[in-house]
């Protein structure tokens, strides 16, 4: 009893804050103290999945911390809304054949600007975002600047080949919510650092991936195709009592976080 009792307190509690962030009566600062409050509650019952990540043909110098997935990061309900926010946004746009850099095909691409989405939308994005803060070093308070955010939508048969993400303006975490369709990413040593082996990632809907340091700078991460298969180790990168999964990856949508570089010192 009194465990169910607690559960449903953390509930209940869970629900409040995040309603109460997303309420139209509250404001900017408010609303930052808030979900700073609901992390430092709940980020400790937030542990990433390590079930979700294959480390079998992982290179030597893979640092297991620096890429990480949280199941189930979102509720149904969030999913939901940015779901809709995103498909309401992507209805008059169409499919891209190429990206400026050549390495996204079969995609539409929109900017989630904070002034132009819904309060319970925007509540989901701070939240997020604070939790990146508590979870992976980054302070939570005014001084962490953040990109806007970027929602993508990809084809059943478009294609993210292997790429590491520009840093001439991001920082050091490259984050994504995964919704609609599961995926593998993939993560290989940049071509430069010459050492063979891969990590794979599996994206669940409502999950949240993870990429820094250097998963982020120096291991290039990918999407694989539909059919790609994925080996569940049980998070401990070993072949024994292992399962496989093949993974339909139809469209999906990801909701892309990425902080600011930090000013250089002069």
């Amino acid at each position: 009893y009194s465990s169910f009792s607690t559960m449903t307190l953390v509930v209940v509690l869970h629900n409040w804050l995040r309603r109460a962030a997303a309420s139209s009566s509250t404001n900017t600062n408010t609303m930052h103290n808030v979900l700073c409050l609901h992390n430092k509650l709940f980020s400790s019952l937030i542990l990433p999945t390590d079930s979700l990540v294959n480390k079998t043909h992982a290179p030597p110098s893979f640092d297991p911390s620096t890429a990480v997935v949280y199941d189930s990061f979102l509720s149904q309900e969030e999913a939901n809304l940015l779901e809709q926010e995103v498909a309401v946004r992507m209805k008059k746009r169409r499919y891209e054949r190429g990206h400026w850099d050549a390495v996204i095909l079969g995609y539409k691409e929109v900017e989630l600007g904070e002034g132009t989405v819904g309060n319970e939308v925007l509540a989901i994005m701070k939240r997020t975002r604070s939790f990146l803060e508590q979870q992976h070093h980054l302070v939570c308070n005014n001084t962490v600047e953040w990109l806007p955010c970027h929602a993508i939508d990809l084809k059943a048969d478009g294609k993210l080949l292997a790429h590491v993400d520009s840093v001439r303006f991001s920082g050091d975490v490259v984050a994504g919510i995964s919704l609609l369709s599961t995926c593998i990413m993939r993560l290989q040593r940049h071509q430069h650092q010459q050492e063979e082996g891969f990590v794979d990632l599996l994206l669940p809907p409502r999950s949240l991936y993870v990429l820094k340091g250097t998963s982020r700078y120096e291991f290039t991460h990918e999407i694989l195709n539909n059919g790609a298969v994925f080996v569940d180790t049980g998070g401990t990168g070993e072949n024994n009592n292992n399962t496989t999964m093949t993974v339909s990856r139809e469209q999906r949508y990801s909701i892309i976080f990425r902080d600011a570089k930090a000013p250089e010192e002069e």
